[in-house]
Formats: C-alpha cells, structure tokens, sequence
C-alpha cells in the first residue's frame, strides 16, 4: 500500500513538473491607451490601432535573463472608457484584436462588448479564455487594434481610452 502511494505522489509530481515547466508568471499592464477614430465615420466597422513595442527587458525588469521567451500570452482584461464627458452612444459593438507586420501571424480577436448599452461610458469587454497571443512577443511590435462598430455616421472624432491586462508566462 505505501508502495502505491508513494508511486501515485510521484507520478503526480512528475505531471505538475512537466505541465508547469516551471516557469513564472506576470502581467504586462497597458493602461491609458489612447484612441482616436477620425472622422468622417461611417456605419459599421471603424479600427483604431496602438503600437506595442515589445522590450521584454523592460516588461520583466530585474527578472530579465538573457535567452527568456514568453511562453503563454492572454489577455485577462479589457476596458474602453469614452473621454470628455462622452458616452458611447451610437457604437454598437467593440472587438479587440491583435495583428503584426508578419505574414505568419493572423489576426487574433481576444475580446468583444456586443451590444454596447446605450449611456455606456466604461465599457467592460468579455474576454476570450481560449485564445493566446505568445506569438505576438516574439515579435519587435505589434498592434493592437479596437473596432468600434457604429450604428450610424459620424462626422466628428471619436476617441477613448483603453486599459489591458495581459498575464505572461515565460522561461
């Protein structure tokens, strides 16, 4: 019996040390991320798009070591808030998606609000649990990309900001 037991301790062991690869985890915080949509706006799909230069030395910090990959990408959360005094009436839906100047990668949607309730001013997306984006860090830059889809024509501006959360795994 202890036989058995001990070998089931270690054959657990053994499945947590190979799923878990021992690597650590942290997040990447973009916060403030301001959008601008310029007008004339017209119905249905408006992207605006952001730049993330990729530097993990700096997004680790003192945890850098040179050769560490990101291994795991996700984003965790995603906020849009309308600026000066604004709200989000007329938009009909946000999608956020990721995108790169490298053929290899597709675009990647990782979260969506549809429907946008009217008087909306802080608009929390639903986020997706089954896509990554590792292969994004891999890269010097990539883009991440806000479509607001309006429900009717705009002639003005539109902006907003954005905060995203991203939980990185790396070794």
């Amino acid at each position: 019996m202890k036989k058995l037991i001990r070998f089931t301790a270690a054959l657990a062991l053994t499945l947590i040390s190979a799923c878990g690869g021992g690597g650590e985890k942290t997040t990447f915080a973009l916060h403030d991320v301001a959008f601008t949509l310029e007008g004339p706006l017209f119905e249905g799909p408006n992207p605006a798009q952001y730049t993330v230069a990729v530097d993990l030395k700096e997004i680790l910090g003192d945890r850098y070591a040179e050769g560490v990959k990101v291994t795991g990408a996700s984003l965790k959360s995603a906020h849009i808030r309308a600026v000066d005094s604004a709200n989000f009436d007329g938009v009909g839906s946000f999608v956020v998606s990721l995108a790169s100047d490298n053929p290899d990668l597709q675009m990647k949607e990782l979260a969506f609000l549809n429907p946008v309730k009217p008087g909306t001013k802080d608009a929390v997306l639903s986020v997706s649990n089954e896509v990554t984006a590792e292969e994004y860090f891999a890269e010097k830059q990539f883009y991440l990309v806000v479509d607001a889809s309006l429900l009717k024509d705009l002639e003005a501006n539109m902006s907003f900001k954005g905060d995203f959360d991203f939980e990185l795994s790396y070794k």
